[in-house]
C-alpha cells in the first residue's frame, strides 16, 4: 500500500513539473502576439505591452525595426528564443508591421 502511494506521489509530482514545461508552438505564439500588439497601435504602448509579457525590446535600435526577444527555458537542457520585430509606420509614432520570427531553440 505504501509503495503504491509513493509511486502515485511521484507520478503526480512529475505531472506537475511537466505541466510547466515550455513546448514550441509557432501557431500559439503567433496568435498570442497578434492579441498583444497590432499595426496602428502607438509604438510606446506596444513596447510596454511586450515588456509586460517578458520580452526585452531594444528600443534604441530604430532602424529598420525594434527587435523584441524572450527566452523560454525547457525541461531538457536548452532554451528557445521567441522574436518579434516591430516596424514603425511611415508616420513614425505607430506600429506599422509586426513580424513574428520562427521560434529558435538551442540545445546544450
Amino acid at each position: 500500500m505504501m509503495r503504491r502511494l509513493a509511486i502515485g506521489g511521484i507520478a503526480v509530482a512529475m505531472a506537475a513539473v511537466l505541466t510547466g514545461c515550455y513546448t514550441v508552438d509557432q501557431n500559439r505564439f503567433s496568435t498570442f502576439v497578434a492579441g498583444t500588439v497590432m499595426p496602428g497601435m502607438p509604438m510606446e504602448q506596444a513596447l510596454v505591452r511586450m515588456a509586460a509579457e517578458g520580452f526585452y525590446c531594444d528600443s534604441k535600435a530604430e532602424a529598420p525595426a525594434i527587435v523584441c526577444t524572450r527566452s523560454q527555458q525547457r525541461i531538457f537542457p536548452g532554451s528557445c528564443i521567441e522574436q518579434v520585430d516591430l516596424r514603425r509606420a511611415s508616420a513614425g509614432k505607430a506600429v506599422g508591421t509586426v513580424d513574428i520570427a520562427p521560434i529558435k531553440c538551442v540545445h546544450w
